[in-house]
């Protein structure tokens, strides 16, 4: 009896399709087109007789034969991603293409100008530039460098290395003409701009500000938006302090504490912390935020040095 072949573009298609859910996620994941997804699928079904996928309308959905098959895909892929990371890491030459991810909020642009600088220098290096509206696996090579904010005090995984850029301090903010003029500290006519989607959190954010008492009236779904309703004078907002920095009309509440709420990293997989191409971005990316830490974390340095 003739043995089943499956080859690693094979097991791509089951990967993709198993966390995509359709032939188009899929195909945008590999970087193909659907009818290409779907012939593979038939193909492969074909060589096992077996169905790994129904397809229904709300998608594909894996089968038994599917689901025993997973695994080993799994272990197959970070095989693979693993031998790939090896020999990037191994590349001691400035040329290849960069993927960076980093927090799609008002305040990131203070990057572009040195990194456009740099692909001047090098051009030889591409750059891909992707907002972490979704944390991109470094695992997986999604991408290549992170700029990603942590929990305040949490380390990031073994299997990333990096470097601490800064504090990230968080206060309550409003547009400077809502200020009551007799006693600018008085919120008591002011409502907070909230989270579409995380009420759930309300009362852990809410708790961190001096006017948990406060109510909230409108929610916004990010802070570049959070911050575009502080300028249209919505309310008040607990947002980084780097987003509004540089907006003239909006001000912390006088008395409003400095919170230290996160912690901004930059990082990659530690299997690519000797690739020249990588370390000189994070280089960079170090450089460019230590001139600009005292935007980031706002607290008086007495109080914010450790």
């Amino acid at each position: 009896m003739e043995r089943a072949a499956v080859d690693w573009d094979d097991m791509k298609v089951l990967l993709a399709l198993s966390r995509k859910g359709s032939a188009r996620g899929a195909a945008q994941e590999l970087g193909v087109s659907n009818s290409t997804v779907t012939r593979r699928l038939d193909e492969m079904e074909r060589n096992l007789h077996t169905q790994l996928f129904d397809r229904t309308p709300d998608g594909y959905r894996m089968t038994g034969s599917a689901e025993q098959m997973l695994p080993t895909a799994e272990h197959v892929e970070e095989l693979m991603l693993a031998a790939e990371r090896k020999f990037s890491g191994g590349n001691q030459q400035l040329e290849g293409s960069i993927r960076l991810t980093m927090p799609d909020v008002s305040g990131m642009g203070y990057l572009i100008q040195r990194l456009a600088d740099f692909a001047r220098e090098y051009p030889r290096i591409d750059l891909e530039i992707l907002p972490g509206i979704q944390s991109l696996d470094l695992s997986r090579r999604e991408a290549d460098i992170a700029i990603r904010v942590l929990p305040a005090n949490e380390r990031p995984p073994e299997q990333l290395i990096g470097r601490h850029l800064s504090p990230i301090s968080m206060s309550a903010y409003v547009h400077r003409s809502l200020l009551n003029p007799d006693d600018p500290s008085d919120v008591s006519h002011l409502s907070w701009v909230g989270w579409i989607g995380q009420h759930a959190l309300d009362e852990e954010w809410l708790s961190k500000t001096d006017y948990p008492q406060r109510p909230i009236r409108h929610s916004m779904l990010n802070f570049n938006m959070m911050v575009e309703a502080l300028q249209a004078r919505m309310g008040m907002a607990w947002v980084p302090c780097f987003t509004v920095f540089h907006a003239p009309d909006i001000v912390r509440i006088p008395g409003a504490t400095i919170v230290p709420h996160a912690d901004m990293w930059v990082l990659t997989h530690r299997d690519l912390r000797l690739s020249a191409r990588l370390r000189t971005v994070r280089e960079i990316i170090a450089e460019e935020t230590a001139k600009i830490a005292h935007q980031i974390d706002t607290r008086p340095r007495s109080s914010s040095s450790s």
